[in-house]
């Protein structure tokens, strides 16, 4: 394996190099954006925060406890594992840039199907002035696509450790500043410990509580919008952001992940 290790390298280089252009911290909104959210925020309702984080982590429990298995019978596992081995055959042959990016552009097309199914969604919900009804559908629909991803590139998805990681991806993506690239550390180092076979600790149940207020504090302007009926399709649409930010950095953690194994011969 000693001959490859330059190579996978390389790659992981370009990943590291995106990373940082992704999770920079000082990444923000212009200062016209940031004074309108803070305008709309002024007119929020206080409790629509704590009703949010609610509907996000009911939505986890539900999904985790009685849907994942729903949700991967909706997952072409068998093709996606096939696909895999095939990629991997020539990865393995020569593990240089177009081998790489034949795993990065059908996760790349799975997610735009993700984030069309997700906008649709959500203005279809947004112009019925629905902006709270459509969490757990949303939710259902990014994890979908984080599954697929995993599956991709040969990770499990239905363990307590990965549904943990998952969370941290979720947050990574959702997020800003040096939250985000907090979230993003934490996720490596994780992900990291649970490959070298090192067994984490970890608390699903706080992290479910912890990515929800994350995810709420980052999408309450959005589902405020949507819930008016007026401008619904404009936070509808927003689930087009979210949907894509989730496939990003799920393609580019798990993408990660999977070199830094072949690397080490796994």
């Amino acid at each position: 394996m000693s001959s490859l290790r330059n190579p996978y390298n390389r790659q992981l280089d370009r990943i590291r190099r995106r990373e940082d252009r992704l999770f920079r911290e000082s990444r923000g909104g212009s200062a016209l954006k940031t004074g309108l959210r803070e305008k709309i925020e002024s007119k929020i309702p206080e409790k629509l925060m704590e009703t949010m984080d609610a509907a996000f982590y009911t939505a986890f429990q539900v999904i985790f406890k009685r849907g994942t298995g729903l949700l991967g019978k909706t997952i072409p596992e068998k093709r996606l594992r096939a696909d895999r081995y095939i990629k991997e055959y020539y990865l393995g042959k020569d593990p240089d840039a177009r081998s790489v990016r034949a795993f990065h552009k059908s996760a790349v097309l799975s997610g735009a199907a993700t984030t069309a199914m997700a906008t649709a969604e959500g203005c279809a919900l947004g112009l019925a002035g629905m902006g709270l009804p459509d969490i757990p559908i949303l939710m259902s629909i990014l994890l979908r696509a984080v599954y697929q991803t995993a599956v991709r590139y040969g990770f499990a998805y239905d363990t307590p450790q990965e549904r943990y990681y998952i969370l941290l991806l979720l947050s990574a993506a959702l997020t800003k500043g040096p939250e985000r690239a907090a979230f993003s550390r934490r996720a490596d180092d994780f992900g990291r410990s649970v490959d070298h076979g090192e067994g984490p600790w970890f608390d699903l149940d706080t992290q479910m509580r912890e990515t929800s207020k994350a995810l709420s504090n980052a999408m309450l302007v959005v589902k405020f919008i949507q819930g008016t009926a007026i401008v619904g399709v404009v936070g509808g649409a927003c689930n087009f952001s979210a949907s894509r930010k989730v496939t990003e950095v799920a393609n580019l953690k798990y993408q990660k992940r999977f070199l830094e194994k072949k690397r080490r011969g796994l």
